[in-house]
């Protein structure tokens, strides 16, 4: 809400004495959906109509409660010492939604310019999305677990299957799999952002993509079930990192889109929460059906995971884009893998930081089976799944209870970065537990302390993103290069991988110098965190 309802019911003559100077630009209206809105309403409003009931609930595009605010629809609003909420400002010229039911309120107010400059500060919890339905949240939650479970299946399914078919070469091979599909979501991921927050399709700006990528990465999980081959395999790990991308992309923008700034935070912690239950799931699943075989390990996790995505497109209420955006040239296409760092340094910041304590969390979880296997002699696949599977239980244990703790700590206080530092340097001390000690017990003690940190960072991660984003009319672009900051990893990790482990190791399993690196990797990111300067 734009102001309390105590001050909305009381008569207000300046605010309702102000009126539009022109209406948004038709090509870059966004509406919310409603069920009394027709797929593509004409959302034409008088510029010249003034409030008439002053107790009537404002829409969306309603003015704010500050007349001073408006005075100079071409100038910026004026500095304040705590700056607005980059990512959930919606009077912007690209995204600006606006409603079309009917009220007795038939107030109009310009919502952009064309120097996309906001022309008012909107409340920092304002987002551009509607109320959703108790079955978004639940669907929200799900897709997130569904991420978890396809990365838990990969995690054991194609290492296992390298394993089999080669033994010697197990670690390249799988290094050269996971470069692969990193090259592909790096360049994928960015572009579906981008025609995502353009799309006009009749089922909203995010809603394809959840379909498209589920898609995609049930033809990928076939491509795998079938694999006769590396190369083969290769392409399906492909189709499903490209699929899982586009999904991955769709659930980080609706933290900007539908999530509110007071929640972010639990909410950042329940989805990571959520991942984590899913990656232990489809651990314990494919070591499961593994005896099945190939198809088996890939086809039922991984069915299961496109399913439970599926349920967010059939729940979500989505904003859709009323008229055609400006066309695309190169240079559009190009900016789209690019944020200047310069003019948005705290973007930069919370990007280097998610990114490295991204890559650190991975260098533990892409070769986790492997590092069983040599660290302490098993060749037996159930018995190394047995120990991946109690390892990820700490990790999932932990991780989940300093994710609820510190996501309530961080949403009450409005702090972040300490959240963040805090779980980033005690990912780092579980590391260096996990590999100093050569027995299983120790090593998992080390696994339970980093899925504590990674618990403590998840719980303030997401909610610093979007509390750094430059702008919401490019949500969609922007949280692909975030998502970039996930994915990125599954490239720079396996390559990292291949020569560290084959320090002093011809065979490729040298993984104490592998965690060492992860470790490091977990200090950059504490570091990084602290030079964000607009978020607590």
């Amino acid at each position: 809400m734009p102001f309390p309802p105590e001050q909305r019911d009381r008569p207000d003559p300046e605010r309702d004495a102000i009126t539009d100077t022109a209406p948004p630009p038709a090509a870059t209206r966004v509406r919310r959906r409603t069920p009394s809105i027709s797929p593509h309403p004409a959302t034409t409003t008088d510029p010249t109509a003034t409030a008439t009931d002053p107790t009537a609930p404002p829409t969306a595009s309603s003015a704010p409660p500050h007349p001073e605010r408006t005075t100079d629809p071409t100038a910026p609003p004026a500095a304040t010492s705590t700056p607005p909420h980059p990512a959930t400002t919606t009077a912007t010229a690209a995204i600006t939604p606006s409603t079309s039911t009917s009220t007795s309120t038939s107030t109009s107010t310009s919502t952009s310019t064309s120097t996309s400059t906001p022309l008012a500060t909107p409340p920092a919890d304002e987002i551009p999305g509607s109320r959703q339905s108790p079955a978004f949240w639940i669907a929200f939650v799900l897709t997130w677990l569904a991420s978890g479970l396809a990365q838990g299946m990969a995690g054991v399914a194609v290492p296992q299957l390298l394993k089999e078919w080669s033994p010697d070469t197990a670690t390249g091979d799988l290094s050269f799999v996971l470069t692969l599909g990193g090259v592909a979501i790096l360049i994928t991921t960015p572009l579906f952002g981008r025609l995502s927050d353009r799309s006009l399709s009749r089922w909203g700006l995010r809603r394809p993509w959840i379909l498209y990528g589920s898609v995609i990465a049930l033809l990928g999980f076939v491509i795998e079930a079938l694999a006769p081959s590396l190369v083969t395999l290769s392409i399906g790990a492909v189709l499903v990192l490209t699929g899982w991308g586009a999904v991955s992309m769709t659930i980080h923008t609706l933290f900007a889109d539908q999530i509110r700034r007071r929640i972010r935070a639990i909410m950042s912690a329940v989805t990571g929460a959520a991942t984590t239950i899913g990656i232990l799931t489809g651990v314990a699943v494919t070591g499961i059906v593994a005896s099945w075989g190939q198809a088996a390990m890939f086809l039922v996790p991984g069915g299961v995971s496109v399913l439970l995505a599926m349920t967010l497109f059939f729940t979500l209420d989505d904003l859709h884009r009323t008229e055609p955006a400006s066309a695309l040239n190169w240079r559009t296409v190009l900016d789209t893998f690019w944020l200047n760092p310069r003019r948005h340094p705290d973007f930069a910041w919370a990007w280097i930081c998610r990114f490295f304590m991204t890559a650190s969390i991975v260098s533990v979880t892409n070769y986790l089976y492997l590092t069983i296997s040599s660290r302490f002699g098993i060749d037996d696949p159930a018995q190394i799944a047995a120990i991946q599977a109690q390892a990820t239980g700490a990790f999932t244990l932990c991780n989940l209870l300093l994710a609820f703790v510190f996501g309530v700590i961080s949403d009450r206080t409005g702090r972040r970065k300490p959240t963040v530092i805090i779980g980033a340097l005690t990912s780092a001390a579980g590391l260096i537990v996990a590999i100093a000690f050569g027995d299983i017990a120790m090593f998992l003690v080390g696994i339970a302390i980093v899925g504590a940190g990674q618990g403590a960072y998840i719980a303030a991660d997401v909610a610093l993103m979007t509390e750094t984003l430059p702008a919401i009319e490019d949500a969609g672009k922007d949280l692909g290069i975030v998502a970039l900051a996930y994915l990125l990893p599954g490239i720079v990790v396996p390559v990292l991988g291949f020569f560290l482990t084959r320090i002093g190791s011809d065979t490729g399993e040298n993984f104490a110098a592998l965690y060492v690196a992860a470790f490091l990797m977990a200090l950059i990111a504490a570091f990084a965190v602290t030079r964000v300067r607009s978020v607590r």
